[in-house]
């Protein structure tokens, strides 16, 4: 009988994905919130200081290999969250609960630990462990995956996370605050990471130009290897491809208006899409000086003449190392985030796979063997439901699964 890997389940989003940031993660709604030009703010651990008023649309960020939403909402609609998360079944997903739902001391929010799929049997390799805190109006969750045998390393950082977080109820803490955490849409966590942590943002807005509407995407992401900028910026430009209404075979041509900016021209089904970008390298391995990217484009997609002229004019009119939306600067870490201890093995992402033959049945007990960049890591036989041993996995790496014959 032919073997498919069929009903996969990979939450290792590998590079491309991975790159993206948030792509593979809970994207939060959108929750248009208006700023003045004047104000600073601290978006991931970058201070930023606009040039003109922005409208925030939204956005996703990543900390300690997991996901960060935030929401504004009431009472009422946070205990209606809560209860959904820990369901059997809600929505497309099923639950299974592992323990009973903890309360945590001193207002630092609950904590669920799950086995959550699409659709049941449950991979005994992995668990979910998900937390919440929801403090005058604001409420904020922390949600990530861990290979079975991290459940309680994981648990202990869901903890340390939510009693380090701080809410609000305007988007991102002022500019001066980007030395005390990783700042987020509607609050910070002020937990100090260790080194290896990923962690990374994306926001996502709009703002005025001359009368015309643009967005702007500003991305971070902490690099565990500066050799991986150039490649960071070549996965960035394909996820905005997509983003922007391209396919994966959309090609991406280039024109170079300084060492720091480009001006994108994206190939989608409806035509030419022209985005500008500015990048900032990462210039060290602290979380403090991540790679940042900022895109910007008409919202409209066209321009007239003049609008595009005027476009092109305000893209150039910039000085070197920023750019004419937001003036970008990193800002090392105090010593005041409170400092988790180490651990022997950190939980970080969940690589995994469920084997099928066609007809998704399930295939048990087959030989195989995984792979992480071209080196064989691991090789066994399915269980019963045909789930692979899961396995600790980074970003930046590459895994994959060979199924042998016999």
């Amino acid at each position: 009988m032919h073997l498919s890997v069929n009903r996969l389940v990979l939450l290792l989003l590998l590079v491309l994905l991975a790159a993206v940031i948030l792509q593979g993660c809970s994207n939060a709604p959108r929750q248009q919130t208006s700023a003045p030009a004047s104000a600073g703010y601290c978006i991931g651990r970058v201070a930023v200081t606009p040039q003109v008023p922005l409208q925030f649309l939204g956005g996703a960020y990543q900390f300690y290999w997991g996901d960060i939403d935030t929401w504004r909402e009431d009472e009422a609609s946070y205990r209606r969250r809560v209860q959904a998360a820990q369901a059997p079944v809600d929505g497309a997903r099923v639950r299974q609960l592992l323990k009973p739902v903890a309360t945590l001391p001193d207002n630092h929010g609950l904590l669920i630990v799950a086995r959550e799929e699409d659709r049941q049997p449950f991979d005994p390799n992995v668990v979910q462990v998900t937390g919440f805190i929801h403090r005058d109006g604001t409420t904020l969750r922390f949600q990530k995956r861990a290979v079975s045998r991290l459940q309680d390393v994981t648990e202990q950082r869901a903890r340390e996370i939510l009693a380090a977080s701080e809410v609000s109820a305007t988007p991102f803490p002022p500019a001066t605050q980007a030395q005390e955490g990783l700042c987020i849409m509607h609050g910070m966590v002020k937990l100090a990471p260790l080194p290896g942590w990923h962690e990374a943002t994306r926001t996502e807005g709009k703002f005025m130009l001359e009368g015309v509407p643009y967005r702007f995407s500003l991305r971070t992401r902490y690099l565990r290897s500066l050799s991986l900028n150039a490649l960071e910026k070549d996965n960035q430009r394909l996820v905005l491809a997509e983003l922007a209404g391209g396919t994966k075979d959309s090609t991406v041509s280039e024109q170079a208006l300084s060492n720091t900016s480009s001006l994108l021209t994206i190939n989608t089904p409806s035509g030419g899409k022209r985005i500008a970008e500015w990048r900032l390298p990462a210039s060290g391995t602290s979380h403090a000086t991540p790679v940042t990217f900022l895109y910007v484009w008409p919202e409209s997609g066209n321009l007239s003449a003049k609008q595009d002229a005027a476009f092109m004019q305000w893209l150039v009119s910039h000085p070197q190392q920023s750019t004419p939306l937001l003036q970008l600067r990193s800002v090392q870490a105090a010593a005041t985030q409170t400092q988790p201890a180490p651990v022997r093995e950190e939980s970080k992402v969940v690589y995994r796979m469920q084997l099928a033959y066609p007809g998704d049945q399930d295939a048990g007990n087959r030989r195989y063997i995984i792979l992480r960049d071209n080196q064989q890591v691991d090789e066994g036989r399915s269980d019963a439901q045909g789930f692979t041993r899961a396995h600790n996995a980074d970003y930046d790496e590459t895994w994959g699964t060979t199924v042998m014959n016999k």
